[in-house]
């Protein structure tokens, strides 16, 4: 690809400790991933620095280029990764559904934001319709899955009345997680309190 240089063959540094080890193409990109989740859960893009990124990956910016193009490429990348949800069992496969794995899914994501709260902002600031296209469409993929997820564990019926009530109480999802993490207002406990009484509220209007 043209501008983008081979990576390169030194060896990383081993977690500050001044080794030398050597990785293979996927644990480098892993190792490069996994700095900048760090960085980027604590701090906004604008105040990362390639270098920093680098740094944190215990590589060179040549490789960081390499593998993800530019910065911004590595930060969409990290989004991507981050509004992921696991696979769902198969049916009869140990799948879990109703109101108390509904409880525990939110518990699961609340904790994965404690760690990660400038991520979670980021994505919820800049997701506004013409804000950020690219950042508007993994967020976008994200809440769709979340849709796919929700309809499942609460075993409703996908119609696209249900999906409409789901997608506005994903627009207060997004109020309170600011509530929380930005303005402390809300206790995490308070937040999961609301979303899974919610959830549960719409669920039986849907099934009547």
């Amino acid at each position: 690809m043209p501008g983008v240089a081979s990576p390169s063959s030194s060896a990383a540094t081993a977690g500050g400790t001044g080794g030398r080890i050597r990785l293979d193409a996927d644990d480098r990109r892993d190792q490069i991933l996994e700095g900048a989740r760090r960085l980027f859960a604590e701090r906004p893009y604008s105040s990362v620095s390639t270098t920093e990124l680098a740094t944190a990956a215990g590589t060179t910016r040549t490789n960081l280029h390499y593998y993800f193009g530019t910065k911004r490429g590595l930060y969409l990348e990290v989004l991507r990764e981050f509004g992921q949800l696991p696979a769902l069992p198969a049916e009869g496969a140990g799948r879990a559904t109703g109101p108390a794995e509904l409880a525990r899914l939110f518990a699961r994501w609340l904790d994965v934001l404690e760690q990660h709260p400038q991520t979670i902002m980021t994505m919820i600031g800049t997701s506004a319709p013409g804000a950020d296209p690219e950042v508007e469409a993994v967020f976008r993929d994200g809440l769709r899955a979340w849709e796919d997820r929700l309809i499942a564990v609460l075993e409703l019926h996908d119609e696209p009345s249900t999906r409409a009530m789901i997608r506005s109480f994903q627009g207060m999802v997004s109020a309170s997680i600011a509530e929380w993490l930005n303005t402390g207002s809300m206790t995490k406990a308070q937040v999961h309190n609301l979303l899974t009484r919610t959830l549960l509220s719409i669920a039986g209007g849907v099934a009547r």
